[in-house]
């Protein structure tokens, strides 16, 4: 079977590593030719995990429409903020595939998730997510990590049958959306353990904001109808790594807001962050949410963060909270 990955960056190279076990040919699709040419000439992705062989049975491609044909399957791995446009300069082509997002995003002002824009854009009825705790550079060098399948049994067993490894540890849910909204919130919450971790007095109190944390995300994840899905890869899993390890994006994006830097409005971390938070907040309206509120306030204004953290603290040492 040939299997294309549609986005050569991190998480993408490292996807494709991993298909390329169960499938005959992967595909690894980039925008830049630069590193097609490299992909195909040293047969590393030396811009996002140098020195890291890859198998001889991917080949890379510049992102085009007409040579999705022989693929079954497409791993959609691309930022979220550009996928929908990704999706319509394919064309037709990926509206009879089974495509399979990878993307932890949503889409501002339209609070619409990943596979929501695909199953729009394509018309494709066979749209699945996978998410879970899964580092880039871990999973590529095969790594043990768990993933969670968001798909219909049969075609989670299909998936599965892709991504299957002594070293890949798999489980399932029909909640399509809901597998990725997971990916959502956690970012969110990590971020706020990285605001919080300045004034982190022990392990007794990291560990008490960690519950607080998961406590506020199930709240969330009941309220979406999303909350069988706390105890799978993609919830606690991905939320606790994604909350206590520093080479995580969003809790680094945390510590730089805890120490009051105010980051570009460039940077492709801030926009997909603040992106996530405003959707959530707006889709959780009238919820009581002191962890997010305090994220929200500090990544609009970070020189205050220590009144917003004094404020969140008198909150949850409130009795009725």
């Amino acid at each position: 079977m040939m299997v294309t990955v549609i986005g050569a960056g991190s998480f993408g190279t490292a996807i494709a590593q991993v298909l390329s076990w169960n499938a005959e040919r992967v595909r690894l699709m980039a925008r830049r030719s630069e590193v097609v040419e490299n992909i195909n000439r040293t047969h590393e992705n030396s811009a996002y995990h140098p020195g890291v062989k890859l198998r001889d049975n991917i080949e890379a491609t510049l992102m085009d429409g007409s040579v999705l044909e022989e693929s079954e399957y497409v791993f959609m791995a691309v930022p979220s903020g550009n996928l929908r446009s990704i999706v319509r300069s394919m064309n037709s082509s990926l509206e009879d595939k089974k495509i399979v997002s990878c993307i932890k995003g949503i889409e501002h002002p339209g609070l619409k998730t990943m596979s929501s824009v695909i199953r729009e854009e394509t018309g494709s009825r066979t749209v699945f997510s996978i998410s879970g705790p899964n580092f880039a550079d871990e999973l590529i060098r095969g790594m043990t990590s768990g993933i969670t399948v968001g798909a219909s049994t049969r075609y989670a067993r299909e998936i599965a049958g892709l991504l299957k490894s002594p070293r890949i540890i798999l489980d399932h849910s029909e909640n399509v959306e809901g597998v990725e909204f997971c990916g959502i919130l956690k970012n969110v919450y990590a971020v706020a353990m990285g605001i919080l971790d300045g004034q982190i007095t022990g392990e007794n109190h990291r560990h008490s904001l960690l519950t607080l944390c998961f406590r506020e995300m199930n709240l969330i994840l009941n309220e979406m109808g999303y909350g069988e899905l706390h105890d799978r890869f993609c919830g606690f899993g991905d939320f606790l790594l994604t909350s206590t390890t520093d080479k995580s994006r969003n809790r680094t994006l945390g510590l730089m807001l805890g120490k009051k830097m105010r980051l570009s409005e460039d940077s492709t971390i801030t926009i997909e962050s603040l992106r996530s938070i405003r959707a959530i907040r707006e889709l959780t309206e009238g919820l009581e949410l002191p962890v997010l509120e305090m994220v929200y306030r500090t990544m609009q204004e970070p020189e205050n963060v220590n009144l917003y953290i004094r404020e969140f603290q008198d909150r949850i040492s409130r009795p009725e909270f």
